[in-house]
């Protein structure tokens, strides 16, 4: 976005228009959009105006309903999810300091510090960007660059998110984040109290020794590895977190390393926050459970038992895998496949579903593994006592 459209969104005009557009005009498609909107206004004030109602819809369909906020594009994409910015602003406002978050982008992460009570600043390199953060909190915010801070950080506690696209692409490589992996572990290193946000696939080995490390999930999406240090920290804690709901475990808890290569009766499938932090051996010990494999996630127990952090079943028969048997079976007992999962497995979901071709019957749950060097089918339903409380709907 062009620094002079933000500006103009950012004034009095502009949030007036906005203000004054009718309801009706959030369901039309981008060409009527337009074409309703030049009847009132300027070609170019049209098309602000119109962009940031995609934008809006964009971000309800992302989120759910929101404040209202001016938008990028970009920005949008970045932003964190308010139920784990809510979080980690809970967490820094314990902490009494103010924070500088030194990517504020369009001020997701610091509205919600602001909402917790604490002293914030913003720091935001991109012109536009930091005009509409600077409108979306009420200005508390800086032109700047986070590889060079205006703060003292020694006194702060400081939240980093690096920029993970590289002409318009995704990167995935740490040291081509802005600012680079390793000068975001510098800044954080050198505040009194710190969070990094990592993308979900961030290599273990990219977290050092003297940070806590986070996975934060919501519903069914991980969304972020957060890395903590300094005050309030614990260096080399694992914590997986789990939200709407709030369940959280962590390496603190008992483990158990047991591993034998058969299903029981009951199979728990570890949610993404788990096996990402590391935490199957604690969830294993928390269910009575022992893995079917040491380099597998699946639990298994001929005794039912609830998590919050873990899909429960009920297995119902396991077979050799192959095409044709778990065809053949699948019609016999009147079964349909309503939902695969797989890990250490070579066959993709779909693909295997196609494979299987149309299928009538009671819905179950195929779940696809390798136990003791073998790849089996397992046939399951949903544990209804080994389900999670609030897991409904996930």
């Amino acid at each position: 976005m062009r620094p002079e459209r933000a500006r103009w969104l950012a004034s009095r005009a502009g949030r007036e228009a906005l203000e004054g557009l009718g309801a009706g005009l959030e369901g039309l498609d981008p060409a009527g959009l337009a074409g309703r909107l030049r009847r009132t206004f300027p070609a170019e004030v049209a098309a602000a105006l119109g962009e940031q109602l995609a934008l809006r819809q964009r971000a309800r369909e992302r989120f759910g309903e929101l404040p209202v906020m001016l938008y990028t594009a970009e920005g949008l994409e970045m932003m964190t999810h308010p139920l784990v910015a809510r979080r980690r602003a809970a967490r820094v406002a314990g902490l009494g300091l103010a924070a500088a978050d030194l990517t504020c982008g369009l001020g997701g992460d610091l509205a919600a510090l602001a909402g917790a009570g604490v002293e914030v600043l913003g720091v935001e390199r991109e012109e536009a960007t930091a005009v509409l953060a600077g409108a979306n909190v009420r200005g508390r915010v800086a032109r700047g660059d986070a590889a060079r801070p205006p703060c003292d950080l020694q006194r702060l506690a400081v939240l980093v998110d690096p920029g993970r696209r590289r002409d318009g692409r995704r990167t995935f490589d740490p040291a081509a984040f802005s600012p680079p992996w390793g000068r975001c572990l510098e800044l954080l290193r050198s505040a009194r109290s710190g969070s990094l946000k990592g993308p979900p696939g961030l290599e273990r080995g990219a977290v050092p020794g003297w940070c806590e490390l986070e996975a934060v999930q919501v519903g069914r999406d991980l969304r972020e590895l957060t890395l903590w240090a300094g005050e309030g920290a614990e260096p080399g804690l694992r914590r997986a977190v789990l939200l709407p709901g709030g369940y959280e475990l962590d390496s603190r808890a008992p483990a158990s390393g047991r591993v034998e290569p058969r299903l029981g009766r009951y199979l728990f499938d570890p949610e993404s926050c788990v096996t990402r932090a590391g935490l199957v051996e604690q969830l294993a010990a928390a269910l009575g459970a022992w893995r079917l494999d040491g380099q597998v996630a699946y639990l298994s127990s001929d005794t039912a038992a609830r998590h919050p952090l873990s899909a429960a079943f009920e297995v119902l028969e396991t077979v050799p895998f192959g095409v044709k048997r778990l065809r053949a079976l699948l019609r016999a007992r009147g079964w349909r496949p309503a939902e695969i999962r797989k890990r250490a497995f070579p066959v993709e979901p779909e693909a295997l579903r196609r494979e299987l071709g149309r299928l009538d019957g009671t819905p179950v749950t195929l779940v696809c593994t390798t136990v003791g060097g073998r790849r089996v089918a397992a046939i399951c339903r949903a544990a209804r006592e080994g389900r999670p409380e609030g897991s409904e709907g996930r």
